[in-house]
């Protein structure tokens, strides 16, 4: 949707959003609690590692994956400081190493279930100890989500936020947030 009606000129247009997503992007915000390294997984144009890195009070180093090449160029455009630090890879291929990332934000709606274990697994692995791991979802996602649950299969699974969408023995160990425009599970330990 970002693109199809974007020529790249428009770096500055929200992805998905008709107007800047400040409240949204504050909740993510609210979660930075220490200076640090932090990536988004799925970044598009990196605006709200933008807003990350110069709204909050702690010093974040941002990087970013996305597979949309032209996204990419665009977030090394808003973010030139850090540009080295973005890349055009599919997020479940690329190598996060370990306790690589303070803060790691990933929309598991990206990624397909059968390779949602594997994706986990790297996240978990990635993350440094006493970080955050921040799984979120767009709540016209899981509305979207829902309706086709049940236009498919004939009976509603219900997707209220984003842990319905991971496996369950993490979901259970989120922290949840629920806003009007995003769900969001925190896993810290």
């Amino acid at each position: 949707m970002y693109w199809k009606e974007n020529d790249g000129s428009d770096i500055f247009r929200p992805n998905g959003f008709s107007e800047y997503p400040y409240e949204v992007y504050d909740v993510f915000l609210d979660l930075i609690d220490r200076d640090g390294k932090v990536i988004d997984l799925g970044c598009g144009n990196g605006l709200m590692l933008r807003h990350l890195t110069t709204e909050c009070k702690h010093k974040l180093i941002p990087y970013g994956i996305d597979f949309i090449a032209e996204s990419i160029k665009q977030a090394k455009v808003i973010l030139p400081m850090y540009a080295e630090n973005f890349k055009v890879e599919n997020i479940v291929d690329t190598d996060l190493g370990v306790s690589s990332f303070d803060f790691i934000f990933f929309d598991p709606y990206h990624v397909h279930c059968d390779d949602m274990q594997r994706m986990i697994d790297k996240l978990l692995k990635a993350y440094k100890p006493g970080g955050k791991i921040v799984f979120y979802t767009y709540k016209d996602v899981l509305q979207v989500l829902t309706l086709l649950h049940f236009i498919k299969l004939k009976w509603v699974k219900w997707v209220k936020w984003v842990g319905d969408l991971l496996p369950r023995e993490i979901a259970k160990k989120l922290k949840r947030i629920d806003h009007k425009e995003v769900s969001v599970g925190v896993y810290e330990t």
